[in-house]
């Protein structure tokens, strides 16, 4: 493949000034210098580059954009990027003898002509009927220096490829291995009681859904709990422990309200600026909102305590006018939605062996809260990945000893551990069985929590949770 690049040309476009270019990558025909294909595709696309009146510090030369490229099966000969604003649009589009694209055809000839080594002529005629490439991702857009122009070239246009998104994956190194479930007291599930399960499971991130130009949003988490709704690479189960419920049960759900005020001047000035953003203000709207801001202003009072309040703000100072008038200027304070709050969970767990069997198992549990809380590496210790989470259960089994959610008490969503704590002489003193590891006679095992994602209404609509259940 070769490329070729026309000469640059200065165009205005609602007043301002930008350097535009054409570039073209084609490929010989038969690889014999002097032809052109007329089979393979040829990328035909158009640049631009702003004009600053000022030196950009840092950064002299500024990239070309792509605004555009040449499609002739396309009903406006273009297929454009969001680079293009209307303006250039309307330029590229517009026909005719002295029209932008009758000039960047010839500008085009002339660079493929030259490069190909072939007549201007044929150069034309190739441009004309080889198969054109629509572009496949447009090019990233830097910053418009030259000024707000809601016609030329778009300066917030971004765009990214959805690819690198959806499909990057980062591999733990050493996974850990799935295990066998460990139970304690080991004869708890075979006596009817109630227990609480902590099952390990692989860390699923939620996906990137990419808008190029609206807005992005997070894909929902699969249940990693739930292996009918997840692909087999996916099902990553690690296992579970069982252990008996702890006194002092608690949750707290909670949302973050915050009191914020909005004062008079305040009040002003947003709807000022919702009248001017407003695309159907008329002069006449103007005066009118001019004119009852005057009007308000014009009591004395008003002005005096509104000259005492700028002060105030101006001097950095508070309480200015409630010491010289004995008053304040009404905050409108209202007490406003800020955004939900993610539940933490402690437990603390005594762990007392009465025999070897039991003794393995209780170290082999603080192993695994440990082991499989730590963080993984990947790619030789460049990356690191994210340790294991657990759901947790608090489980009551049935008349017909099926284990089933514990209708009264709290659920709780997938959760980080964040930290492991573990007393091995909680009596006070160093004292161990006389067994081959010599394990302790008693460890204190303490737990704290957090929940990945906030409880919404959808968890428990969604879910259908029955109303005489607690719930979340």
């Amino acid at each position: 493949m070769a490329q070729a690049t026309s000469g640059e040309k200065l165009i205005t476009i609602d007043g301002v000034r930008y350097k535009v270019r054409t570039e073209v990558v084609y490929q010989s025909g038969l690889g014999v210098p002097g032809t052109l294909s007329t089979t393979a595709p040829i990328r035909y696309v158009v640049q631009y580059q702003p004009l600053s009146p000022i030196p950009v510090v840092g950064n002299p030369i500024q990239p070309w954009i792509t605004l555009g490229e040449r499609d002739n099966t396309n009903q406006n000969n273009w297929i454009f990027t969001p680079a293009a604003g209307a303006g250039f649009q309307k330029a590229l589009i517009e026909n005719g003898p002295n029209s932008l694209t009758k000039s960047l055809d010839d500008a085009t000839a002339n660079a493929l002509s030259t490069s190909a080594g072939v007549t201007k002529q044929q150069a034309t005629q190739i441009l004309q009927v080889a198969p054109n490439v629509a572009p496949t991702a447009p090019a990233p857009v830097q910053p418009n220096t030259s000024g707000a122009n809601p016609n030329g070239p778009n300066p917030n246009a971004t765009t990214i490829d959805p690819d690198v998104i959806s499909n990057i994956q980062i591999n733990t190194e050493n996974p850990n291995p799935s295990f066998e479930d460990l139970v304690y007291p080991t004869k708890i599930r075979d006596n009817g009681q109630d227990f609480i399960k902590f099952t390990v499971i692989k860390y699923i991130p939620r996906k990137l859904n990419v808008i190029s130009t609206g807005f992005g949003r997070l894909g929902n988490r699969r249940d990693a709990s739930n292996e009918n709704l997840r692909p087999d690479q996916e099902k990553e189960i690690k296992g579970s422990i069982i252990l008996p419920i702890q006194p002092s049960i608690s949750d707290n759900n909670s949302v973050d309200w915050n009191g914020t005020g909005l004062d008079p001047l305040g009040m002003t000035l947003t709807s000022v600026g919702l009248n001017l953003a407003s695309p159907s203000l008329t002069q006449r709207d103007l005066d009118s909102l001019f004119l009852n801001a005057g009007q308000t202003l014009s009591d004395p009072n008003v002005q005096r305590a509104f000259r005492l309040y700028l002060a105030q703000k101006a001097a950095g100072v508070s309480g200015l006018l409630s010491r010289v008038a004995g008053a304040i200027v009404n905050p409108n304070i209202e007490l406003l939605f800020q955004g939900p709050t993610l539940r933490p969970f402690n437990f603390t767990f005594r762990l007392s062996p009465r025999d070897q069997g039991e003794a393995k198992i209780v170290r082999q549990i603080i192993r695994v809260f440990k082991q499989y809380s730590a963080v993984g590496t990947a790619s030789g210790g460049l990356f690191l990945t994210t340790p294991n989470v657990f759901n947790i259960q608090y489980v009551s089994k049935g008349s017909k000893g099926e284990e089933n959610d514990h209708k009264s008490l709290n659920r709780i969503k997938t959760c980080a551990l964040k930290s492991v704590n573990v007393d091995y002489t909680p009596d006070g003193s160093y004292m161990t069985f006389n067994d081959e590891a010599r394990t302790m006679t008693s460890y204190n095992l303490s737990l704290q929590f957090q929940e990945l994602e906030p409880v919404t209404t959808s968890d428990y609509i969604n879910k259908k949770i029955p109303y005489d259940e607690i719930g979340y």
